[in-house]
C-alpha cells in the first residue's frame, strides 16, 4: 500500500472524531510518511501497520484527550458555579434573610390560627353540651307542664348534640394531629 492510499483509507476510518483532530493527524502521518524516506511504492503498511491499526490508536488518543478537557472544564465550571452561588448569597442576604424569616412567621401564625379554629370549635361543641345540660336542670324548675317537656326536651337536644359534636370533633383533631405527625415521621426516613 502507498502513501497515498495509506492516508486515504486512514482518512475514511477516522470519520467519527472530529474535523480538526482528523486533519490533524492525517497532515501528522502524511509528514511522518514523507520523513521515512520511502522509496518508490514501499509498502507503507510494513512500517506504521494497517490504517485501521492506525486510526484505533488515533481514536484512543482523541478519546482520552477528550476525556481530560472535559474534566478540566466540569472543575472550573464547578469552581467558578460555587464562587457565584456564594457571592449571590452574599448579595442577597440583606433581602433573603428578611423574607426567610418573615415566611417562617407566617407559616407559624397559620399553625397558630388553625390551632385556634380546632379550639373554638371544641369549646362550641362542649358549651353547647354544657347549655343543653343547664336547660334540663331549667325544665325541671319552670311552672306549667307544656313548658317542662319543651325545655326539656330542648335540653335534652342540646346536650346529645354537643356531646355528639365533642367526640366527633376530639376524634378529628386526634387524627389531624397523627396525620400530620405520621407523615413528618415518613419524611424524616425518607431522607436518612
Amino acid at each position: 500500500m502507498n502513501k497515498e492510499q495509506f492516508l486515504n483509507e486512514l482518512d475514511n476510518r477516522l470519520r467519527l472524531i472530529p474535523v480538526d483532530d482528523r486533519l490533524d493527524a492525517i497532515e501528522y502521518y502524511d509528514g511522518y510518511i514523507s520523513d521515512m524516506e520511502l522509496t518508490g511504492d514501499e509498502d507503507v503498511v510494513a512500517k506504521l501497520g494497517t490504517p485501521k491499526e492506525v486510526a484505533k490508536s488515533i481514536i484512543e488518543q482523541c478519546t482520552q484527550k477528550h476525556i481530560e478537557n472535559t474534566e478540566e472544564q466540569k472543575t472550573v465550571k464547578g469552581k467558578a458555579t460555587v464562587l457565584w452561588l456564594t457571592i449571590l448569597g452574599i448579595i442577597s442576604l440583606p433581602l433573603s434573610l428578611p423574607l426567610g424569616i418573615a415566611a417562617v412567621a407566617v407559616v407559624f401564625a397559620l399553625g397558630i390560627a388553625l390551632l385556634a379554629i380546632l379550639l373554638s370549635l371544641v369549646i362550641t361543641a362542649v358549651a353547647i353540651a354544657a347549655a343543653g345540660f343547664a336547660s334540663i336542670f331549667w325544665g325541671v324548675m319552670v311552672p306549667g307542664i307544656g313548658q317542662k317537656f319543651f325545655t326539656i326536651g330542648a335540653g335534652l337536644i342540646m346536650a346529645g348534640l354537643g356531646i355528639a359534636l365533642t367526640y366527633a370533633l376530639i376524634i378529628f383533631v386526634k387524627a389531624f394531629f397523627r396525620s400530620i405527625f405520621r407523615n413528618k415521621k415518613v419524611r424524616e426516613t425518607r431522607y436518612e
